[in-house]
């Protein structure tokens, strides 16, 4: 990347993060900026941006992302909020997952003719759980019922993760079913079961050292969310050290961490989100 490219990129950045408020009000998003960007960057008459990523920079960056991502929305979710509605959050995440997962595969076999089993259960799983950027503004609005947003919040945050071992399941099956180079259905539910158990061994852990560091006020104020951006990849990178699923860690470590940390610890999570968005 030569300095003009970078010049080009942090320049939109600092656009988008001066206007975002403003721009949000007429839900013109994150997402929607920078691709419009990209696309106008690399395509447009001068396509002034000579930088392109590889393909191992991109998947590492969706990735690290993704785990950001499912460590932080996991974390929000209070355990005391699930106990309060907990018939009502079953019904959503058991219930209304499933069946969104299933008309998705019912949808991709009818579309596309001859496509497997795996594969539609891939389509299915992938599109099923809900952008919680998508409903933001309902679950800030003062004239939804706090009930109804809290709801949706438990939801989104938690409708990655369950959705994500059947997304990996399906592309295992998928790939044995090609008898393409890949672990079976049978591994990569022994690798879910090794990244539960490191989740929450580093998020429970994590978040109790949080909560007793800042209470004690061992932890410096403008570095005590980098540490927890630091747990959340600890979580990722521990479980594919012991060949457990990274990103089944990264969400379990959010759960655990959240539980344990408090509410000191939730007042950091934001540098996560933050950090998240950036990437």
């Amino acid at each position: 990347m030569s300095a003009s490219d970078l010049a080009l990129v942090a320049g939109i950045i600092f656009v988008w993060g001066t206007l975002s408020a403003r721009l949000e009000r007429y839900d013109v998003t994150a997402p929607i900026i920078f691709v419009l960007a990209g696309l106008l960057l690399t395509h447009g008459p001068l396509a002034p941006l000579g930088f392109a990523p590889s393909r191992e920079l991109v998947k590492a960056l969706a990735e690290i992302t993704l785990v950001l991502v499912l460590f932080s929305d996991a974390s929000r979710v209070r355990v005391r909020d699930l106990r309060t509605d907990l018939g009502l959050c079953l019904r959503l995440l058991g219930i209304g997952l499933p069946l969104t997962i299933g008309l998705g595969i019912l949808l991709a076999l009818s579309l596309f003719g001859g496509m497997s089993i795996w594969l539609a259960l891939l389509v299915g799983a992938a599109l099923a759980p809900t952008d919680a950027a998508l409903g933001a503004g309902v679950m800030v609005n003062p004239a939804v019922p706090a009930r109804i947003r809290r709801l949706l919040n438990i939801e989104s945050g938690l409708n990655d993760g369950i959705a994500t071992p059947v997304v990996l399941v399906a592309i295992a099956g998928a790939a044995t079913a090609e008898h393409a180079a890949s672990v079976g259905p049978g591994v990569a539910a022994a690798e879910l079961a090794l990244g539960v158990l490191v989740g929450v061994v580093v998020g429970g852990a994590g978040g109790f050292i949080v909560k007793v560091a800042r209470r004690r006020e061992w932890a410096a104020g403008g570095f005590a969310g980098s540490a927890v951006l630091a747990l959340a990849i600890c979580a990722y990178a521990c479980a594919l050290a012991v060949h457990g699923n990274g990103f089944i860690a990264a969400f379990v470590g959010g759960l655990a961490y959240g539980a344990t940390g408090g509410e000191l610890g939730e007042r950091l999570v934001p540098y996560v989100e933050e950090t998240g968005a950036l990437v």
